[in-house]
């Protein structure tokens, strides 16, 4: 087995020098090429996916390529919080994969990748790069946890439902289309998939009465309203019931571009940053959630590392409630 992937940069990785006020570059332990050794001694493994080919295949703006290197930067210049939480989480950085020739060649590297972070019993957090890469992730998790058919459920937290048709080539509005019609095993059972938060001004209304013939669960960020926590606990019910594992993907064009000017396609309207940041704590706890994918943050686009810094803030509470599940504390 042959993993495609460069080791983290050493300058990713933030520190003051002060025992006093630790920062989370001080405690994520970047990997030095032994990835299946090193995944032994983690809980989460962060890997990179530095793609924007499927972007811009979609008629978008290049640029998210260069997200998780932005993300990770704005993640590691963060404290550990208050209490013991995250000072006893184990994670490393394994890096970025090694983009392929083609873009289906990445999602092969990526599949591969998570696969065996899965296998090892490691909880994978994808960063992007396009949204294209969530289907190469369910595949390396379908695959990693052998899941049969209907075993899997998800929620995609997203502007966009994100289910064009595949025909000549990967885009970023493809991958669950794609997730519906191609996983192995058929693992992904409609019934248990949410589309959270997507707003219909920006949706074909042929893409909307597509997923509701699956059987889809659209919950658009106008039922949501003033009460997205209430929803998205019910999207985890939905997503849990009958399945064996959850995959959860934030595109992070469901905040509002006040927030998160640098999304790939962002609009004036969405979530919260606060929103989306308890979203995050609420996922991370919830223990059939096994994989977590944050796309679309282009540092071009971005206004004083904004978004980079919520994307920072998602992680960063995701991990808190992950600190929190039952087998860990």
């Amino acid at each position: 087995m042959v993993l495609f992937i460069n080791p983290p940069a050493q300058e990713w990785f933030y520190s003051r020098h002060d025992p006093s006020d630790p920062r989370l570059g001080d405690l994520v332990k970047p990997s030095r090429g032994n990835v299946i050794e090193e995944l032994r001694e983690a809980h989460i493994a962060i890997l990179g996916f530095p793609e924007d080919r499927g972007i811009v295949a979609n008629g978008g703006k290049p640029g998210a390529a260069l997200g998780p290197e932005h993300i990770r930067k704005a993640f590691y210049k963060l404290t550990p919080g208050f209490g013991k939480a995250l000072m006893g989480l184990k994670i490393i950085d394994i890096g970025n994969i090694i983009p392929g020739p083609t873009l289906k060649e990445s999602h092969s590297r990526l599949a591969e990748a998570v696969k065996t972070v899965v296998e090892n019993g490691v909880f994978p957090i994808v960063l992007g790069g396009g949204h294209d890469l969530s289907f190469a992730g369910f595949c390396g998790l379908v695959e990693g946890l052998k899941l049969g058919q209907k075993e899997l459920g998800a929620i995609n937290v997203d502007c966009h439902l994100d289910v064009r048709e595949y025909q000549k080539e990967i885009t970023s509005g493809t991958p669950f289309r794609r997730a519906l019609e191609e996983l192995p095993n058929n693992a992904l059972d409609p019934r248990a998939f949410v589309e959270f938060g997507i707003q219909e001004p920006y949706n074909s209304p042929y893409h909307y009465e597509w997923v509701k013939k699956q059987h889809v669960a659209v919950m658009t960020l106008n039922s949501i309203g003033n009460r997205p926590m209430e929803f998205f606990l019910e999207a985890c019910r939905i997503a849990s019931e009958g399945t064996k594992a959850v995959a959860l993907s934030i595109d992070i064009d469901a905040a509002r571009n006040h927030e998160a000017p640098g999304a790939s396609a962002s609009n004036p309207r969405g979530f919260k940053a606060p929103e989306l940041e308890r979203i995050a704590y609420i996922a991370g706890k919830t223990g059939k959630i096994r994989y977590l994918d944050i796309t679309e943050m282009s540092p071009p686009l971005d206004e004083g590392g904004r978004t980079a810094s919520l994307c920072a803030g998602i992680l960063f509470w995701f991990c808190k409630g992950f600190s929190e599940r039952a087998y860990l504390t």
